[in-house]
């Protein structure tokens, strides 16, 4: 498929000129000086920018009719941040949990309905299945991407996931979504979320929730294991995952009480 065919003109152009605006922050950018610089007439230039003036991302300075970058842009910013940080600050605890459990320990976080993983410590114990940085897995029956999605609301779960299908990949995957938010509410009420084999047979994983400042879920740290060997130590291995998220919340939250 040709790239032309498959980029939205209005989207492309939005764009087009926000990069124009936050690459010129100093400058006093008027409208007849944007629709000149992108070659459109002034009324689908301002149609645009007051789009963008919705979303935050331009802004006009008090009784003065230019344009300067939104703090908006700043919010969208700080999120890539926050990932770009998180395995500097996770990872003495993934070593940790690691060390503790004996089984791999890893950090994920959310892109569109996949569990992306960005950081992993890999344990001593013998595993079934390995993950690598950048592998993904489903966020609706796996205990990091459950993590991932436990506060979102029924009509939230309709959305992020009305363009796909709940797929079965074992007898106990859930694909009922009055099911789905049943567990995510558990999970949320609980702290920590458990795969009892939905993604893969014969696998137990279980997953604490991050938190940022705001106390928005951010990411999620887990482990995995084959069921015999995770289940009778699912109780303890809770605690430990349990005892690093806290650990690991009270951090970027700021407090000073937290180990590493």
């Amino acid at each position: 498929m040709k790239e032309e065919n498959t980029v939205i003109q209005s989207v492309d152009r939005a764009l087009l000129l926000l990069e124009y605006i936050a690459s010129h922050p100093e400058e006093k950018l008027t409208l007849t000086e944007l629709a000149e610089v992108m070659n459109l007439d002034k009324s689908s230039v301002f149609r645009i920018l007051t789009t963008l003036f919705r979303h935050g991302l331009v802004r006009q300075e008090e009784g003065k009719k230019v344009y300067k970058p939104g703090f908006g842009i700043f919010g969208l910013a700080s999120s890539l941040y926050e990932q770009m940080k998180l395995p500097v600050v996770v990872s003495p605890f993934l070593r940790e949990i690691a060390r503790k459990t004996c089984e791999n320990a890893h950090l994920v976080v959310r892109s569109g309905t996949q569990a992306v993983f960005i950081d992993r410590e890999q344990g001593t114990n013998r595993i079934l299945t390995n993950t690598n940085i950048g592998d993904t897995e489903e966020l609706y029956c796996t205990a990091v991407g459950k993590c991932l999605i436990c506060d979102y609301s029924r009509e939230g779960l309709e959305i992020l996931f009305s363009e796909r299908t709940l797929e079965r990949f074992t007898e106990r995957t859930i694909i009922d979504m009055d099911a789905l938010r049943g567990e995510l509410q558990d999970v949320k009420a609980k702290g920590y979320a458990v795969d009892m084999e939905e993604y893969e047979p014969r696998v137990v994983c279980l997953a604490c929730p991050i938190k940022n400042y705001q106390g928005k879920i951010i990411a999620a740290i887990g482990i995995s294991g084959p069921k015999d060997r995770g289940l009778p130590d699912l109780d303890r291995n809770i605690g430990i995952v349990l005892e690093a998220a806290a650990a690991i919340n009270s951090l970027l939250i700021g407090g000073t009480d937290a180990k590493g």
